[in-house]
């Protein structure tokens, strides 16, 4: 007969605290939703992602350019006009 009231017990401590954690959950979205907070975030996000593009075009430009060198270098020393690798002018 201790088996009911130890369920019921345990589905009402079960119900409540899913229901203060479903609220507490539902609260941060609201707050979240401001309009000013969503706009901030969005333009967060927005200058964010240009500048991370903006870093990673000029990378990889920086290196394609070092190895444009590298291989002029290369092919200047193979013709052998007596220019070593890595030596300008």
């Amino acid at each position: 007969m201790m088996r009911r009231p130890l369920w019921l017990a345990a589905g009402v401590a079960l119900g409540a605290g899913g229901t203060m954690w479903t609220r507490r959950r539902f609260e941060r979205l609201t707050r979240r939703l401001e309009r000013r907070t969503v706009a901030a975030d969005l333009v967060s996000l927005a200058d964010r992602s240009a500048h991370g593009a903006m870093g990673r075009v000029r990378d990889a430009v920086d290196a394609g350019r070092d190895a444009a060198r590298r291989r002029e270098d290369h092919l200047w020393h193979e013709l052998g006009n007596g220019r070593a690798p890595g030596e300008r002018g």
